[in-house]
């Protein structure tokens, strides 16, 4: 029962961004939705900044795409996803990435991303930010196989390899 309740929390979500993304910017703000294109805040700017200090391999954008929904009553803006915008030029990001997505969770400290870069490179990960701790999951495939590797403050925990099917 817990489970299918949250499920349905999460559907009005879920709902919302498919509406901003399909029926465009004015259908949406009609209905609470919006989107904006803004400079990195500060706090997210340092919570990236931390990351890259024990993985300088770690890319990002300054910008975000941050999106939200109103609120019928106090018109607060309700965050709903901040999506980071990776700089692209020649038609790849970073120079390498063919798609580079990336999405900040701040009060939770969480950061997650996926990557593309062809046959040879491509995966996703999860860095979740503590006080003390940055912890890296990164799940990635190759040509010929997949591996995950999780770190600890920049240093390997665990690694495991696995035949690509």
């Amino acid at each position: 029962m817990a489970k299918m309740r949250a499920k349905m929390q999460a559907i009005p979500a879920s709902l919302g961004l498919m509406l901003l993304a399909v029926v465009g910017g004015a259908q949406a703000q009609q209905v609470g939705m919006g989107m904006e294109d803004v400079p990195l805040r500060p706090s997210e700017l340092k919570l990236l900044q931390r990351i890259t200090a024990v993985d300088p391999a770690f890319r990002h954008g300054d910008r975000v795409k941050r999106y939200y929904r109103t609120h019928p009553t106090t018109k607060n803006r309700i965050p709903l996803r901040v999506e980071v915008i990776a700089p692209k030029s020649g038609g790849l990001f970073f120079g390498e990435f063919i798609s580079y997505n990336m999405v900040i969770d701040e009060p939770a400290g969480l950061v997650t991303y996926d990557y593309d870069a062809g046959t040879a490179n491509r995966g996703r990960g999860t860095v979740l930010v503590t006080p003390k701790e940055i912890i890296k999951t990164e799940y990635s495939c190759g040509i010929s196989s997949c591996s995950t590797r999780v770190e600890r403050n920049g240093r390997p925990m665990r690694e495991g390899a696995q035949a690509q099917n």
